[in-house]
């Protein structure tokens, strides 16, 4: 729902809806989802799963970009009432045009260095509390994982065992993962090299010890790369 790439730091509202207030925002979400979903069955192309936003830790569809950008930040209850109004009406899409698809709701706070909170998770489950509280219909939890970005396995492990704890009907998707084969990713904040080099084997062990990682997880159900070259 952007006219660019949409991630933490970027969701900003398609410049064709900027001047909608929410009910009209709202309205047209609704009807541009279903026509996308629409679309795709009457071409042959009918999504298994449809993920109604990309990396929407703090919301989506902000607002123009020199205006107010309505983001929602875990510390503050302003804002969340209207994304996961929004939310829904693209759910509600979702589940009237394709009934049989399965709803991920993506984010990537996976990480304990994100959020300086010993472990706990504070924005993880802060997320997911949220979506519980405003009755958001939804199947599976997707979530990021970049090591270089996000630290260690054992970050994305503890990850999941508290989304297991506390969230224990939803499966769980890595929707995004990745790891060099040859150099470093630009912006990279932990270097995990000492044990998984920038090469072709490395790129291998990374991935083995993943999928090892999730198979341990009776929730996990899915494994994406994220990005192919």
């Amino acid at each position: 729902y952007s006219d660019t790439w949409a991630d933490p730091g970027k969701q900003f509202t398609p410049a064709a809806w900027a001047s909608l207030d929410d009910a009209a925002l709202g309205d047209t979400l609704y009807n541009y989802t279903a026509r996308v979903l629409k679309a795709m069955k009457e071409a042959g192309a009918e999504p298994d799963f449809v993920q109604t936003g990309n990396e929407i830790s703090y919301g989506m569809l902000w607002g123009p970009v020199n205006g107010t950008l309505k983001q929602c930040w875990p510390s503050s209850d302003s804002n969340w009432s209207r994304f996961t109004t929004l939310l829904g009406r693209a759910v509600a899409a979702t589940r009237d045009a394709c009934p049989n698809a399965k709803v991920i709701l993506h984010v990537e706070r996976v990480s304990t260095s994100q959020q300086n909170d010993n472990k706990q998770y504070a924005a993880l489950k802060n997320f997911f509390t949220r979506m519980a509280k405003a009755n958001i219909d939804y199947d599976i939890i997707g979530l990021s994982y970049y090591p270089y970005f996000h630290g260690p396995l054992d970050e994305l492990d503890g990850a999941i065992s508290t989304l297991e704890s506390n969230w224990p009907s939803k499966k769980i998707m890595v929707v995004e993962a990745g790891y060099p084969y040859a150099w470093g990713v630009g912006g990279t904040t932990f270097d995990y090299t000492g044990t998984f080099d920038y090469s072709d084997e490395g790129q291998k062990a990374f991935t083995d010890s993943l999928v090892t990682m999730l198979n341990k997880h009776g929730n996990v159900n899915g494994l994406f790369w994220w990005w192919p070259e």
